[in-house]
């Protein structure tokens, strides 16, 4: 297959999702768990304290915590984010290390692009300043690393072998989650090696995967009791419909992302299909297809499992699967390719291309205009500018809940993310036990995070009185999962 057209296509795409995840990083309001992870590793919090008092503390291993204090010095939150625009460079660099190592992997390689590019997972999860964005990368990789070495029957080129070593170490001490479904996706391509007594494919995986795996079970050695206290009252719904919905949600996603690669794998499976049980040929690429089919099932239905034990799922946290899915996708439909005439191939290339940029067009507002913190401090930042005397209350009342939460962190979290956004928006708050009104303005009084719809006018109203405020009247304005109550200056 004629290479100019994949790599045309393949940097369209990167460019076209490059663009993308720039712009939405700098344009989509943060929300409270991106609060958090500013707050944990903010500039000038000593390394030491940050990882025993914050890191550590946390439901999660703490790389990512030290990826984004090493890169505070971006600055604000939107700033901070362009952390998974690296993240995403280092991943193209890993990948391309294995395909120039296994070039039969190049039209897979441009696909997964393609796929990615119209995946609504890689702007949603890119432009958060969490760990989610790293765990579609490092799986991607992994998984391709996976399938090239089934492919080459061995570990490879120095480049090669350093990028599968990597995306191990990050697919495995990311996110837990993440390191559940890399074990899962390495499972069956570590036993069919063994079970065919090819032990130089079999030390290829198993070492770096059992090194990763070692400093996951070192970490979790000092996490796992935190976890367990941490998650004894958890916010994720219990229960298999949660599990199965969850699982489901983020897979169907990344089927109908790019239809033109679905359509082409489903055709290259067929093609697969034929070359080995009609043909009678040995095709290596139906075999990573298989086992990474097999692996995918086998974390889908451990961690649907775990769920039931005590609740684990959300779409966001199954990133690693959605990274196997669309290698499995690309690796099809690159079968496909590999049968058409140059022409058609040219034209397929194309379509796909195109259905990509019709993807981010719609992917990229759906990611930008998330539910944000930025959403009520707008509306009150309009008020202040209508009236500048306007005073504006916030109380930990609104935010108990999740105050009360282990980590600790989250009742200084709450706080800061309030001043965060008023200083954003250039307005005052009130201090903390402030009992102050506006004379000739209104008094706002601000409620964020109430995702579950706790408060309405009655019970903010019910309130407020009880501090001792009068409020004859108010506008309250429930936006988005926050609230503001506006209550005009009392007449004389």
């Amino acid at each position: 297959m004629a290479r100019s057209s994949l790599r045309i296509v393949a940097f369209a795409g990167i460019v076209l999702l490059g663009a993308a995840l720039v712009w939405t990083c700098l344009q989509r309001g943060p929300w409270y768990d991106e609060f958090y992870t500013q707050y944990v590793t903010r500039p000038g919090l000593p390394w030491g304290h940050a990882l025993r008092e914050s890191w550590l503390a946390d439901n999660h291993p703490p790389l990512y915590y030290i990826l984004a204090r090493a890169s505070a010095w971006l600055g604000s939150i939107p700033h901070h984010r362009l952390l998974n625009v690296a993240l995403g460079a280092l991943a193209l660099a890993g990948g391309a290390a294995i395909v120039r190592d296994v070039p039969r992997l190049a039209p897979a390689a441009a696909l997964l692009v393609l796929e990615l590019a119209a995946n609504p997972w890689s702007l949603i999860a890119g432009s958060e300043l969490r760990s989610y964005f790293l765990s579609l990368c490092a799986g991607g990789v992994f998984a391709l690393g996976l399938c090239a070495i089934r492919l080459s029957g061995q570990a490879g080129s120095a480049g090669r072998q350093a990028a599968f070593w990597l995306s191990a170490l990050l697919a495995f001490n990311t996110h837990i989650i993440t390191s559940l479904a890399a074990a899962a996706l390495a499972l069956p391509f570590l036993l069919a090696a063994v079970l065919r007594r090819d032990w130089r494919q079999a030390r290829a995986i198993g070492v770096p995967v059992v090194v990763a795996g070692l400093v996951f079970v070192a970490v979790t050695a000092i996490q796992l009791p935190v976890w367990l206290s941490n998650t004894t009252v958890f916010w994720i719904a219990p229960g298999f419909d949660s599990a199965r919905w969850s699982m489901e949600w983020a897979l169907l996603r990344t089927l109908e992302a790019n239809p033109v690669v679905l359509v082409g794998a489903l055709a290259g499976a067929v093609l697969l299909v034929r070359d080995v049980f009609v043909q009678r040929k040995r095709s290596p690429e139906a075999g990573a297809l298989a086992l990474l089919v097999v692996g995918t099932v086998l974390a889908a239905i451990g961690l649907v499992g775990l769920h039931l034990l005590r609740p684990i799922l959300i779409e966001k946290y199954l990133m690693a699967i959605v990274a196997a899915v669309s290698v499995g996708l690309a690796l099809a439909a690159g079968r496909l390719l590999e049968a058409l005439s140059p022409r058609a191939r040219i034209a397929a290339l194309a379509a796909a291309l195109g259905a990509a940029a019709l993807a981010l067009a719609h992917n990229v507002p759906l990611a930008a205009e998330r539910v944000s913190w930025l959403s009520t401090g707008h509306a009150i930042a309009e008020e202040v500018a209508r009236c500048p005397g306007t005073v504006v209350h916030t109380d930990p009342y609104w935010n108990d809940e999740v105050m009360a939460m282990l980590p600790r962190d989250n009742a200084h979290v709450v706080p800061f993310a309030y001043r965060y956004v008023a200083d954003s928006f250039g307005f005052r708050l009130a201090p903390p036990g402030s009992r102050a009104v506006a004379t000739a303005c209104p008094t706002v009084f601000w409620g964020e995070h109430d995702s579950k719809g706790r408060f309405d006018a009655a019970a903010v109203g019910a309130r407020l009185r009880e501090q001792g405020f009068a409020v004859e009247g108010m506008d309250f304005r429930r936006i988005g999962d926050g609230w503001i109550a506006v209550v005009p200056p009392r007449r004389p």
